[in-house]
C-alpha cells in the first residue's frame, strides 16, 4: 500500500485516485468542446444542402460543383469529430476503470498494483490519438474557410467587372 503521510489508508486510496479523476475532468472538457463543434459541421452541412437544392432548382449547376465539395469537407470534418468523441469516451472508461482497480489493489493489498496505471497510460494514448484527430478536424475547418474566402472574393471580383 502506498505510504501516506497521516498513515491513514483511505486517504492513501483516494490520493492514488486522483491522476485518473483530473484526466476524466480534461477529457469530459474535450468531449463538450467536440460536441459543440460536431453540432456546428451539422448545421452548416445542412445549410449546405439547403443552398445546393436551391441551385439545382434555380437551374445552376456550375455552383454545384463548390457546394458537393463543401459538403465533402463537412463530411470529413463531421467523421474527425465523431472519431475524436468516441476516443475521449473510451479514455473516460479507461480512467474510471483505471480509478477503481486502483481503490481495488491498494484497499486488498492486491499483487497487481501495477494494473491500474497501466491502464491509466492506455487511456493517456487514446486521449493523445483522439485529440490528433480533433486536430486534423480543425486543420479541415480552416482549409474550408479559405476555400471560401477565395471563391467569396472570386465572385466579388467577377461582379465589380461586370458593373
Amino acid at each position: 500500500m502506498l505510504s501516506s503521510p497521516s498513515g491513514n489508508p483511505a486517504l492513501s486510496i483516494v490520493s492514488a485516485m486522483i491522476t485518473p479523476a483530473i484526466l476524466i475532468l480534461a477529457s469530459g472538457s474535450l468531449v463538450s468542446s467536440t460536441l459543440v463543434r460536431l453540432g456546428r459541421i451539422v448545421d452548416q452541412t445542412r445549410a449546405l444542402i439547403a443552398d445546393g437544392q436551391a441551385l439545382r432548382s434555380a437551374g445552376k449547376t456550375p455552383a454545384l460543383d463548390f457546394i458537393d465539395r463543401r459538403i465533402d469537407r463537412q463530411l470529413r470534418r463531421a467523421e474527425l469529430a465523431r472519431s475524436a468523441l468516441l476516443g475521449f469516451y473510451i479514455a473516460i472508461c479507461l480512467f474510471l476503470i483505471s480509478s477503481v482497480v486502483i481503490a481495488i489493489t491498494q484497499a486488498t493489498h492486491a499483487g497487481f498494483f501495477w494494473l491500474g496505471p497501466v491502464i491509466v497510460i492506455i487511456g493517456g494514448v487514446v486521449l493523445i490519438l483522439a485529440t490528433a484527430a480533433l486536430v486534423f478536424e480543425v486543420n479541415v475547418s480552416a482549409g474550408t474557410l479559405h476555400e471560401e474566402v477565395v471563391s467569396y472574393r472570386e465572385r466579388e471580383s467577377e461582379r465589380r467587372d461586370n458593373a
